[in-house]
């Protein structure tokens, strides 16, 4: 899609096709339950890979968003009338594409909006000096201990009780970050995409309809977002 090459997971069906994109350090895995539930159903529906997750190409240099905008872009104009359905990262990235104006976007599903955020995490990415710099000091950690941290904050962060924490889900998180250097780019790319999105939507050129939902129990991204 828009020269981006990527992966696809679909099923077939009748009606305006939904696109599902991901969330932040995710991938297509996360809409496999959801995929099943409109095969079932009949409805038509894929989700993609964004650049630089999943099994997508990687991102080039520079800002993140004008890459996703692109891609989004790409993949509406290959398929034609769509209705968007995305999560927290891919709610943010289907508001930005509905806000464009294509007549093509029948509609549009934000779950767990992101950007709207005022809580002390999205405070603190969008400072004007960078909170993650601790991390690029050398601080010896034994490797088991990292992947016990980094293990337990995923479950932590995804999950209001985490003894309930899927180990898959678990996996595919954990996977993304073997090394401090890994989640020092991933937090690197947070703090970006915090900044680059901070001024909001231009929500007043939204024409299509718009179904927001989001989690009570969301441990990262506050129900106030939404609201």
């Amino acid at each position: 899609m828009g020269g981006v090459h990527t992966r696809r997971l679909s099923v077939a069906g009748s009606g305006v096709p939904v696109v599902l994109l991901h969330g932040f350090a995710d991938s297509v895995d996360t809409w496999r339950g959801l995929l099943s539930a409109f095969d079932v159903a009949g409805r038509a529906a894929f989700a993609v890979d964004m650049p630089g997750y999943g099994h997508a190409d990687p991102r080039k240099p520079g800002a993140i968003m004008p890459q996703l905008d692109a891609f989004v872009d790409a993949t509406i104009a290959a398929t034609g009338a769509v209705i968007l359905m995305g999560n927290s990262l891919g709610a943010c990235v289907s508001v930005r594409a509905a806000s464009r104006g294509s007549a093509n976007i029948r509609g549009a599903i934000a779950v767990d909006e992101p950007i709207l955020a005022s809580h002390l995490l999205m405070r603190l990415s969008r400072r004007r000096s960078d909170p993650f710099r601790a991390l690029d000091r050398r601080m010896p950690i034994p490797k088991t201990l990292y992947r016990r941290a980094v293990r337990s904050a995923f479950a932590r962060l995804l999950y209001p009780d985490p003894a309930k924490a899927d180990p898959w889900v678990l996996d595919r998180f954990t996977v993304q970050v073997p090394d401090r250097p890994h989640l020092r780019r991933l937090l690197g790319d947070a703090r970006a995409i915090a900044l680059e999105t901070a001024p909001g939507y231009d929500s007043e050129r939204l024409r299509c309809p718009l179904l927001i939902i989001h989690g009570c129990k969301d441990r990262v991204i506050p129900v106030h977002a939404s609201e």
